[in-house]
């Protein structure tokens, strides 16, 4: 009988556990919920994280219509970038151990609105045109709706 390599053993553990990290990162730990969205599942801890910052995303956006109601574009680009990818920066190290079990959809939306948060700040330093800005809020919270309707956040 022919030995193995040990390389080629290592190689072949290091494959496959590369595979399954990539599986976990790209799927995440979710079930279909009987009301046909994907339940992503989190314990305690990590869906008072998740939903905490959903709320300081909707804190932003009453903060930037609030100030667009008054015409304070300041105040309105300061509530856009509370919720930009400076957010994300700040709860990085939190955020680490629920990456795998976020869908990588779920991810791409997460980014792509704190990404939106930021150029609604920049657009509110540049144009200062309320119509504009609605047009790109829009487009935010279009991200909200369909986030919330795709996912849910289950134990």
């Amino acid at each position: 009988m022919k030995k193995i390599p040990l390389g080629l053993i290592s190689l072949v553990l290091w494959a496959i556990s590369a595979s399954v990290f990539l599986y976990f990162f790209l799927s995440g730990n979710v079930s279909e919920s009987i009301d046909g969205r994907v339940a992503i599942h989190l314990n305690s801890q990590e869906k008072n994280l998740v939903l905490t910052e959903m709320r300081g995303l909707l804190a932003s956006v009453n903060g930037i219509v609030s100030a667009l109601a008054e015409d304070d574009y300041k105040k309105a680009e300061l509530a856009a970038s509370a919720s930009g990818m400076e957010m994300v920066k700040k709860l990085e190290d939190e955020e680490k151990t629920i990456l795998l079990k976020l869908p990588i959809e779920f991810k791409k939306l997460g980014f792509g609105t704190h990404d939106q948060f930021d150029k609604i700040a920049e657009d509110l330093r540049q144009k200062k045109d309320t119509k504009s800005i609605l047009k790109e809020l829009d487009k935010l919270t279009q991200n909200c709706v369909r986030c919330h309707a795709t996912y849910k956040i289950a134990f």
